[in-house]
């Protein structure tokens, strides 16, 4: 299950960034020979009249066939003989494509889910399944004291546990239908965060939001992650984070397994943030990359010319380099998930 939803996932983001690239396109009437979602050995293909449309055995990546994007390339209104603004147009409706899409599911995600409030008070609302305390504590449990510690609002337990880091048990005092109780509850690992949890989770209720409030929702929900993906990038690129702590697509395949655990709007979260970096990448100034391809258009557009075949090698440079890298990656994903 797993599987299918990040295929599922992954082939919408790029189904939604190829298709910007091919309606923009068409809309500017360059020839489109083929619209391939995955890459790879052809699986199945639609024949029309000007374009094909094929899906292809690997669900990663995909691509929109423009005609005319070669060097010296005489096809008649392909992509290179037109005016700079249309290519600049079409090579960035991708990005555009990703964006618009984030920017609908948190609209949708808010619209439809409301807003979560969660209460202060230190009163259990949930407990994970299979936990190490699905057995002990129960739904409505207050807790009042923690390691002989008063809790008063619920943040006072992360707080004490962080204090427990080196405990496997931490005594504590509930309130139960009325009655207080001496327990002792047992602490997870958390590998992942490196922290100790109980494995607990606060009470909460739903707001319904009006189209106006979601809409305000999705424009700062947007904002948030595109600002925290392009800090993700500029520590990347800055020599900060190492290459342990980058995933690829082997390593979504992992991190979707996880989210699925906790329901679709989780899911769906996780596809916006997905879409909003896809957007970035594709937009940073790398030869090969959408954002190289307008970089070189930007400098036409000011009338900076540059040599159309050194600009070609670049981007098949530029190729290379990426390919490399996202082996790179793979082969790290793999390794991290057997280690």
């Amino acid at each position: 299950m797993t599987f299918l939803i990040a295929v599922v996932m992954l082939g919408l983001i790029i189904f939604v960034h190829e298709l910007g690239h091919f309606l923009t396109a068409k809309l500017f009437k360059m020839p489109v020979s083929e619209f391939s979602i995955g890459m790879g050995p052809q699986v199945f293909s639609v024949d029309t009249k000007n374009t094909a449309y094929s899906f292809r055995a690997i669900p990663i990546g995909g691509y929109v066939n423009i005609e005319g994007m070669e060097v010296g390339s005489e096809v008649e209104n392909g992509f290179s003989s037109k005016p700079a603004y249309q290519r600049f147009v079409v090579l960035f409706a991708g990005v555009f494509m990703n964006f618009l899409m984030a920017f609908i599911l948190l609209f949708a995600v808010a619209k439809i889910n409301g807003r979560i409030e969660y209460d202060t008070n230190a009163i259990i609302g949930g407990l994970v399944k299979g936990g190490a305390n699905e057995q002990i504590l129960k739904v409505d449990d207050k807790i009042l004291e923690l390691d002989g510690k008063k809790i008063n609002v619920w943040t006072d337990i992360s707080k004490i546990t962080k204090s427990s880091q080196n405990k496997e048990e931490i005594s504590a005092l509930i309130e139960r239908n009325g009655k207080e109780e001496n327990i002792t509850l047992k602490l997870t690992k958390d590998e992942e965060n490196n922290r100790v949890v109980l494995g607990i989770s606060p009470k909460y209720k739903k707001i319904n939001l009006s189209a106006t409030e979601s809409l305000d929702f999705a424009k700062n929900s947007f904002n948030s992650i595109f600002t925290d993906t392009l800090k993700g990038f500029f520590t990347l690129f800055s020599g900060k984070a190492s290459l342990k702590e980058i995933s690829g697509p082997v390593g979504i395949f992992k991190v979707v397994g996880e989210v699925s655990k906790f329901g679709w709007v989780s899911i769906i979260s996780l596809c916006v943030v997905l879409s909003i970096n896809i957007g970035v990448l594709n937009l940073l100034p790398i030869p090969a990359l959408d954002g190289g391809r307008i970089l070189f258009v930007l400098l036409e557009l000011f009338g900076i010319k540059v040599n159309k075949k050194w600009e070609e090698k670049l981007h098949k440079g530029g190729m290379i380099l990426l390919l490399f890298f996202i082996l790179m990656i793979s082969v790290n994903d793999v390794w991290k998930l057997f280690n």
